[in-house]
């Protein structure tokens, strides 16, 4: 008999629309409603689109004489005692049992399990999956997955490649997969195929129903790859037909301001610069005013390592801008890079005449009103701002300029929303990110490309090192004397809350660690869940000394710039691609003291360390980002797994890159044929969604 939390209840009467709200479905009350909305499901529809985080295969069913201990394995057992009784020194619910299967016998125990007596009986049938381990001639399973079964054909929804969703506190694993089975027999028919049969044919693509039901319950490898391959596909598909529809409006748009580098402002800002231009930002202002002066929109991504002097640039060209009497905008992603931009344009520019402002989420009416009038007036010229700027009632008159810093963190939509702002402006994207030549050819193939190669006079190489948690009081030692130095640092872990897996770090458990040991150097924390009024505090105690430690998530991976900060931690570096290790390893050694980068992991294991090896040898985030490339590979089933970094629901554009140039293949084709276009009406509906959308992810079914 199984529990009620652990049932789940379908009907042929419930009417299989694909947008029931996920509390019309017959056994989901309130309660249960609320827990899957914090997973982002809502409807039906969300559920389809609800990826495993993993696979566990499950596919090898052993004797328990068969067992390895090194090996996760399924072994079906008969149950022949069961002890369940609760800890009297812990008070933790503890249930034994011992187990055969007619080859040996194995002892099997759970902890703070509940009612597992109820459900466990002598001669009771079980499949269970778990990690042997063995001692004195005893095997034991610890925590083990089971289902209890009538015979050995009843273990078909246990056993294969088996899905492990993201989990919230509250929605059992076990349940969370029977419902999503339920709702994909019941509403995955009524998904209509949407790419033109004619790309499908092409390219050997199963259909969008055999690809969902496939990254849910995939029969092989195989056809797990097949059916993740064609829901990349479609991602990279409607981001290229975006970006070839883009590229075609700007060869028939019509003429821009023209901006000469030889005004009044742009001389002041010149002359006002404490340093000189490395070649390489010369070339690149070079390359952004011949674009500028030929009165036509320029559209031109500047890639520049962490350190590299792009904001420079883009101040120089906001500057020349507002001698030719127009408007800049200047758009970050989030508001603690807006604010660090704005400081920057309030030294060099506020400084010389130019009328700044700080426009995001978060201000009252009276500074909101305040702020828009005097954009809506013409006055303010050069305008910093997160995606507020994009929302209504931020009027641009002159808008000519847009300039948009670590472009990779906006959604295509977003940035094409800016840009409809004024008529058809001058356009500059900025990356710290380096792309590898042949996936920017896709990405920006829209785009002229600037490359900032050369690093600022004075900037020192950053040491790297890798460590292990048995030195943890020789760092916090480490982080004593540099905050007694006049140092700071920042510890950037992989999630803010605990979710349940002791050995990932979180910044709620790191805090209060570093609290306990280190609390005299004043401890803050940061993430991106927080109000934006309290992260600027944060960042400002941070700034000011008032806190030397900062806890945070990858939130501080671009944009903020304390000179002071001379150490940053990393913890369990194996969650992260080489290119984001780069950037938030840039995030010190920027003003006149050297910079310590701390790859902080549980346990120093050979292939961690053989990934990490590049991070040990070179700061040149180009040659980081080529090996980034190399190493992530075609990807397999069992190392597959969901980041939330990533603009895009599956796909990856160093993983995938013969898939993004096969899609920007095909959306070239699809554009120039504007009739067929026209004619592939389930795509073309999907396509208005999604340029409406301001989000590189495609809308689901």
């Amino acid at each position: 008999m199984k529990n009620v939390s652990e049932r789940i209840i379908t009907d042929s009467s419930v009417a299989a629309d694909i947008n029931d709200p996920v509390i019309n479905i017959r056994g989901i009350g309130p309660r249960r409603a609320g827990l899957l909305e914090k997973l982002g499901i809502r409807t039906a529809n969300d559920v389809l689109w609800f990826f495993p985080r993993r696979y566990a295969d499950r596919r090898e069913i052993c004797k328990i004489t068969e067992l390895r201990p090194d090996r996760s394995s399924v072994v079906i057992v008969k149950i022949k005692t069961v002890n369940c009784r609760r800890s009297f020194r812990t008070g933790i619910q503890i249930c034994s049992c011992e187990a055969e299967d007619g080859t040996g016998t194995l002892s099997v125990i759970w902890f703070n399990r509940k009612g597992l007596g109820n459900i466990l009986k002598e001669g009771t049938s079980a499949v269970l999956f778990g990690l042997p381990s063995f001692c004195d001639g005893r095997i034991e399973f610890s925590n083990p997955e089971f289902e209890v079964i009538k015979d050995v054909s009843d273990t078909a929804g246990f056993t294969g490649i088996v899905p492990v969703y993201p989990l919230t506190a509250g929605l059992p694993e076990r349940w969370l997969r029977k419902f999503i089975d339920s709702i994909l027999e019941s509403h995955l028919p009524q998904v209509k195929e949407y790419l033109p049969q004619s790309i499908i044919e092409k390219r050997g693509l199963p259909d969008i129903r055999e690809a969902l039901h496939g990254m849910h319950r995939p029969e092989s490898e195989e056809h797990w790859k097949d059916c993740r391959n064609r829901l990349a596909y479609e991602e990279f598909l409607f981001l290229q037909t975006a970006l070839v529809l883009r590229k075609e409006r700007l060869k028939r748009s019509g003429g821009a301001a023209r901006i000469i580098p030889r005004g009044p402002y742009y001389s002041a800002f010149m002359s006002c610069l404490p340093f000189e231009l490395t070649p390489s930002q010369t070339k690149v202002l070079s390359q952004i005013f011949e674009d500028t002066q030929r009165g036509h929109p320029m559209s031109r991504l500047l890639q520049g390592d962490v350190g590299s002097g792009k904001t420079v640039i883009s101040l120089a060209l906001a500057a020349a801008g507002a001698d030719a009497g127009i408007q800049t905008a200047i758009m970050a992603p989030t508001e603690v890079l807006a604010e660090q931009l704005y400081s920057q344009a309030q030294k060099f520019l506020s400084g010389i005449g130019i009328e700044c402002a700080l426009l995001k989420g978060g201000l009252n009416r009276s500074e909101k009103t305040r702020l828009t009038d005097s954009i809506r007036e013409g006055l303010t010229k050069v305008v910093v701002g997160t995606h507020a700027m994009i929302q209504d009632g931020v009027e641009f008159p002159y808008l000519e300029t847009v300039i948009i810093d670590e472009q990779q963190r906006f959604g295509v939509m977003q940035r094409g929303e800016m840009l409809s702002r004024g008529k058809t402006p001058h356009l500059l994207m900025m990356s710290a990110t380096p792309i590898p030549r042949t996936i920017s050819a896709c990405l920006f193939g829209d785009m002229d490309i600037s490359v900032i190669r050369e690093r600022p006079e004075g900037r020192q190489k950053i040491e790297t090192r890798l460590i292990d948690f048995t030195k943890i009081r020789d760092l916090m030692q480490f982080m004593i004397d540099e905050s007694a130095a006049g140092g700071r640092t920042y510890w950037i872990c992989p999630r803010v809350e605990e979710d349940g897996e002791n050995y990932i770090a979180s910044v709620e458990k790191r805090y209060k660690f570093l609290k306990k040991h280190l609390g005299p150097l004043g401890i803050g924390f940061i993430h991106g869940k927080m109000d934006s009024r309290l992260k600027s505090c944060e960042l400002e105690k941070f700034r000011v000394g008032e806190i030397k430690v900062l806890v945070g998530t990858t939130v501080l991976e671009v944009g903020v710039d304390v000179p002071e900060a001379s150490v940053v931690v990393i913890e369990s570096p194996e969650r992260y691609g080489l290119s984001q290790l780069h950037q938030m390893r840039g995030r010190v050694g920027r003003g006149s003291r050297r910079g310590v980068c701390l790859l902080l992991v549980n346990k120093i294991e050979e292939d961690v360390a053989d990934r990490l090896r590049i991070m040990l040898a070179t700061d040149d985030g180009f040659k980081i980002a080529e090996a980034d490339h190399l190493l992530r590979g075609p990807g397999k089933i069992s190392g597959y797994e969901q980041h939330g970094a990533s603009e895009f629901r599956t796909a990856d554009i160093f993983r995938d890159s013969v898939l993004l140039k096969r899609a920007r293949e095909d959306a070239q084709f699809l554009v120039s044929d504007e009739r067929a276009l026209l004619n592939e009406k389930g795509f073309k509906d999907k396509l208005d969604i999604y340029l409406s959308r301001g989000t590189s992810v495609p809308p689901k079914a």
